[in-house]
């Protein structure tokens, strides 16, 4: 935001013995109602308001932070306006500047995004190893399938801890194996090191997850443009000007948004910007942050809103399959027409 973008809130006096998360809590309270109180603040009439006429809007940018930060989906980055860093654990009282009329803190928000710390706290993984030990192997299995990646077991220097770990589960599940290694050439020497192919289980594995995801996008595409609207109860599908809420859509149907973005992704080729040094990225947990990013930096509705987007996401669905069976019809009526003509002849 820019630096003219900012909220000033008068407080009570209680609040200095708060800490910052304490005070944010105060000033971007989660209840709506709470909100609302704060944000009658804004009065038109006042010089506050005429100054910077956005404030309602600013004010309702930052709540929506402090929003996605309860729900475990970033962290915050807090600082002064000169750059240093405040813990939210500091209490206010000690962060007050006297230079101005009043007691003042001035701080500024960043949002880092974490989606592997809101896949563990809402329980979608048990933690972070276990759902690193599920995409690293994935992403593996990836540039050695569509990429036909080499690599060889044996070989010096050998992969990293994770691709190692990796590759590991991989051929323990049988999804991969090593080839027989070569026999050893004219002068005696034997070739230690054998490449890792795919296992006819590790193809059938592959189709298996490519049929889930494509499942996915048939059955969940659509909500990717979305406009809704509570007081006309419509809602409206690819209108080039909505909202994507295919995670919104996840987590109402009971389906697990971090699995189903992870295969999104494989799918719609996001990984292959880091072909060249796709080893590295495996190791890198931020690779990962930024892969799952859509789950926690998205869209959001309220629970009304979302309630008729999935009621008329079904209706849109079976209309447009119905289309497909009646167009499927009627080519196959003309198609056996076609075939009627030509065998009755001249």
């Amino acid at each position: 935001m820019a630096h003219e973008d900012f909220v000033r809130l008068e407080m009570p006096p209680e609040c200095r013995h708060l800490s910052v998360s304490q005070l944010l809590d105060r000033a971007f309270p989660a209840s709506p109602d709470e909100r609302q109180v704060i944000a009658a603040q804004f009065d038109p009439g006042t010089s506050n308001y005429r100054d910077n006429p956005d404030l309602p809007e600013i004010y309702a940018v930052f709540a929506a932070v402090c929003e996605e930060w309860r729900d475990w989906r970033c962290s915050l980055w807090v600082t002064f306006v000169d750059g240093a860093g405040v813990e939210l654990s500091e209490p206010v009282s000690e962060l007050l500047s006297t230079d101005a009329d009043s007691p003042l803190v001035a701080l500024r928000l960043e949002q880092q995004y974490r989606a592997l710390e809101y896949a563990v706290r809402h329980g979608f993984w048990a933690d972070r190893r276990e759902l690193l030990g599920w995409m690293r192997p994935l992403t593996a299995l990836y540039f050695l399938d569509k990429h036909e990646i080499e690599l060889f077991s044996g070989s010096t220097p050998g992969p990293a801890p994770a691709l190692r770990e990796a590759l590991a589960s991989l051929q323990s599940q049988g999804l991969i194996a090593v080839q027989t290694p070569s026999e050893p050439d004219e002068d005696g020497q034997s070739n230690d090191s054998a490449p890792y192919t795919i296992t006819p289980l590790g193809r059938r594995f592959i189709a298996g997850l490519l049929s889930e995801t494509e499942s996915l996008i048939d059955q969940y595409d659509h909500y990717m443009d979305t406009v809704v609207d509570v007081d006309l109860e419509t809602a409206e599908f690819d209108t080039g000007r909505g909202a994507d809420l295919r995670v919104e859509a996840f987590l109402a149907d009971g389906i697990d948004p971090i699995r189903s973005v992870f295969l999104l992704r494989l799918y719609d080729g996001t990984f292959d910007h880091r072909l060249r040094d796709w080893q590295d990225a495996i190791e890198d947990e931020e690779f990962y942050e930024g892969v799952l990013e859509p789950v926690v930096n998205r869209d959001g509705t309220t629970p009304d809103a979302m309630e008729l987007v999935i009621e008329s996401g079904l209706s849109w669905l079976e209309e447009r399959q119905e289309q497909a069976r009646r167009g499927a019809s009627e080519r196959e009526i003309l198609r056996l027409s076609r075939v009627e003509d030509i065998g009755e002849g001249p």
